[in-house]
Parts: structure tokens; sequence; C-alpha cells
């Protein structure tokens, strides 16, 4: 079995009301939020890109930036602006906001991708369906756009009008015992519990 050409994709077009800052150039452990997530996909991708409505604050960073083309379109527009860059045949979708993605989880994702027959994988937590972190294949493009364009903007839409295979918990549990994946920093409570995780791991 072959594995897939992937595309790293990290959305950092939210507008943090929560907190107040920008959070994917927010520092955690003395590294962005966004190079957490950005250094965690890597492994899986032959590039990795920021969808970004502030391509001059986060050029910082290092990693090109594809500029968000549906503002305010949430997740799904972030997808569709980053299939239309990607070299890769599949998008590991990511948000800037989730520095603690476990590697073992990412690559259950990716051996489901290169099993065929798939257009997108996503995880069931203990809390239910996490639309990310998620897999999705460039062939989703024309569908995404057709939803960008009409509105229809939840990924759970998309998931359920596609060939999508579910990580169940028990699987989840497996890779990812803790369910740190979908821990995501909306609150300063929730940076400083990220952070308290970090020296713990070190």
């Amino acid at each position: 079995m072959a594995a897939p050409l992937i595309t790293g994709a990290v959305l950092a077009g939210g507008r943090s009301r929560r907190l107040g800052r920008d959070k994917a150039i927010l520092p955690l452990a003395g590294r962005p939020l966004a190079r957490w997530v950005i250094e965690a996909l890597s492994p899986w991708t032959a590039d990795v890109w920021l969808s970004t409505n502030q391509p001059c604050a986060h050029v910082s960073l290092g990693y090109p930036c594809v500029i968000d083309l549906w503002p305010g379109r949430g997740a799904l527009g972030g997808l569709l602006s980053v299939m239309l860059v990607a070299q890769g045949e599949w998008i590991l979708l990511a948000a800037c906001d989730t520095p603690l993605l476990q590697p073992a989880l990412l690559q259950a994702m990716v051996r489901q991708g290169g099993r065929g027959g798939r257009d997108a994988v996503v995880c069931q937590s203990s809390r239910g369906l996490e639309p990310l972190p998620g897999l999705f294949h460039i062939r989703l493009q024309p569908r995404v756009q057709a939803q960008v364009q009409a509105g229809l903007l939840p990924l759970r839409t998309l998931l359920a009008a596609c060939r999508t295979v579910i990580l169940p918990p028990e699987e989840v549990q497996r890779h990812d015992p803790e369910e740190r994946s979908f821990f995501n920093i909306n609150t300063p409570a929730d940076l400083a519990a990220a952070a308290a995780r970090c020296r713990l791991d070190l």
C-alpha cells in the first residue's frame, strides 16, 4: 500500500474573540501555537500551508501562506483555499489552536487515507464527531466549492455528503488516550492548561 501524497494545512484565519490576540503567533512554551501544529503535521506531509487572512502577521513563522480567498467562511473556506495550491492528493487539515496533536493518531488517519475508496478521514472522540484534525481528498474540491458558494459551511455537512471514514472512540483512545488532539485553546485558562501539560511532558 503506497503512502498517499499529503499537503498539510493549518487554519489561522480565526478572529480569536475570547483571547483577544492572534492565536497563530500566540506563544506556548517558547513557540507560536501555529508552529506546534505545523511541526505535528510535517512528518506526514510533503508541504504545509497556513490558511490566513493576515499573511503579513504570519509570514514570520517561516511557512508558505495562502490568503483565505473566502474570508468569513470558516474551516471550509480555508480548506478550499489550500486545495487550490496543494501538491498532494490529500489535505491534512488542523486548526492553529490545537497544539497537542498526537503523532500516533495522525498516523492512523493517514493509514486510513492510503487504503483507497475514501474521501475523508476524521475521528469520533468521547465528546462526539471531531471534524478536525481531518484528512480530505483533493477530489472533494468541487463539492467544497459548491458548499462554500451556497453558504453550507459546517464541515459536518461535507462529511455527511461524502465517503467518510470515522475512527471510532476505541481506536482514538488507543492512539491518543487523553484525547489531546482535540484540545482547543480558546481562553487564557486553556493556554495555561496547555503550558502545564507541556511542562509535564518535558
